[in-house]
């Protein structure tokens, strides 16, 4: 299920790159190789989804108010 879930990532975002990548290019400068950079960007998108969960985890901890912690102090 895993592998299916990869490979049709890879596949959609191989696609959109390569679009992205055709409708944003320099027509006076081509790159040299736009699919293989594209199947590149493909095979690194699960990176860049946990990326994407790595960052959103620590704005939602930096919003979150910390408890106060009320301490008893020793008095000796």
């Amino acid at each position: 299920m895993l592998v299916v879930i990869y490979v049709g990532g890879w596949l959609a975002v191989t696609v959109a790159v390569y679009a992205a990548g055709r409708r944003l290019t320099d027509r006076e400068a081509p790159a040299t190789h736009p699919l293989m950079v594209s199947v590149a960007a493909g095979a690194v998108w699960p990176l860049l989804v946990v990326g994407l969960v790595e960052l959103s985890s620590i704005i939602v901890f930096t919003k979150v108010p910390s408890k106060s912690r009320s301490s008893v102090g020793i008095v000796a």
